[in-house]
């Protein structure tokens, strides 16, 4: 019985212990495909978590440094102090010493060297990983290798770019660090029949558009659809407008003058759900991506077309617009 007992364990242990290997074995090819990607027929690698360190070669080569010198000062007191140390210990110090300033030196030279990419950004990638949801932040720069290999960036280099804009990055020697990001030029506007300069007067200005989408932006006007209202979209340059939509990531805004047109956002914005919403309710109305919110006499529809890694931009936007002051009258 006591036989069978421990059979029964050994079963147990090893049935959860190849669960594990198959869950591991999933999570990492998972993973493995996040970092996979392809775009217009080139294939881009983006590397592991935690690949934006870009003075990890400069802080390593001082603390390498460091403890040569350290090592070699030791070494020099020891002898003037206790001539009878034995040699054996002395070239062992002397080694240590060697080699912590040759590491040192070595990563200091492939942090000063500087080798420059330049080329059209194909793809901007937001990847998170491990439980405590780490954002790294990518861009694939198409320098004629194969396949593409990703680049990690800070978040404020992340939103200068778009896809389709020329860049040139300085990276270094080791580790293909950024240094910096230059944007040579963006890519031409695929609305130019449309396009115009902004109004003085919009409800969500270009920047704030940009701050939201996390990337540079072009002001489009679109026909409404409602009576009454302004609608105009931002979209990143070179992306198309067609009837008024465009693909992510964008931002529709309609801006309605009176009560009756916010009304009829409402009613389009709530058409399949039992939640109803007037113009004059306090709170923001949302639906997924799509927020309305009262402004004096008319209202305000914010339609967002993002990543699901990027949305809290359009959050903060919303939630940090403030009511247009009212016209002054006229003497």
């Amino acid at each position: 019985m006591d036989e069978l007992k421990q059979i029964g364990a050994w079963a147990i242990v090893i049935a959860l212990l190849g669960m594990a290997v198959v869950f591991a074995a999933q999570d990492a090819r998972r993973e493995r495909a996040q970092r996979r990607s392809t775009v217009g027929g080139r294939e881009i690698r983006y590397g592991p978590p935690g690949s934006y360190h870009p003075r990890s070669s400069l802080w390593f080569g001082l603390l390498w440094m460091w403890i040569g010198g350290s090592a070699a000062l030791a070494s020099v007191v020891v002898l003037s102090t206790m001539p009878s140390v034995p040699p054996a210990a002395v070239l062992i110090a002397a080694g240590v010493s060697a080699l912590s300033l040759l590491v040192g030196g070595w990563l200091l030279i492939g942090y000063l060297r500087t080798d420059v990419v330049e080329g059209t950004v194909l793809e901007r990638r937001i990847l998170i990983t491990g439980e405590e949801r780490t954002r790294g932040y990518w861009i694939a720069v198409d320098d004629g290798s194969t396949p593409v290999g990703g680049t990690a960036v800070s978040a404020a280099d992340y939103t200068r770019v778009t896809p389709g804009a020329l860049v040139r990055l300085r990276l270094t020697a080791r580790g293909r660090q950024v240094r910096s990001l230059e944007v040579l030029r963006l890519p031409a506007s695929a609305n130019a029949a449309q396009a115009h300069t902004p109004p003085a007067d919009l409800l969500v200005t270009p920047v704030q558009a940009a701050r939201a989408l996390g990337c540079p932006v072009e002001w489009v006007p679109a026909a409404p659809d409602v009576p009454g209202t302004r609608v105009y979209l931002y979209v990143p340059p070179g992306a198309q407008v067609a009837d008024g939509t465009a693909w992510a990531p964008s931002l529709r805004v309609a801006e309605a003058s009176d009560a009756d047109a916010t009304n009829a956002l409402a009613r389009r914005l709530t058409a399949d759900s039992p939640k109803r919403w007037h113009h004059g309710d306090p709170s923001i109305c949302r639906r997924g991506m799509s927020y309305l919110l009262t402004w004096g006499a008319g209202g305000l529809l914010i339609e967002g077309r993002v990543d699901v890694n990027e949305t809290s931009g359009l959050s903060r936007l919303v939630y940090a617009l403030k009511a247009p002051k009212p016209p002054r009258p006229q003497p």
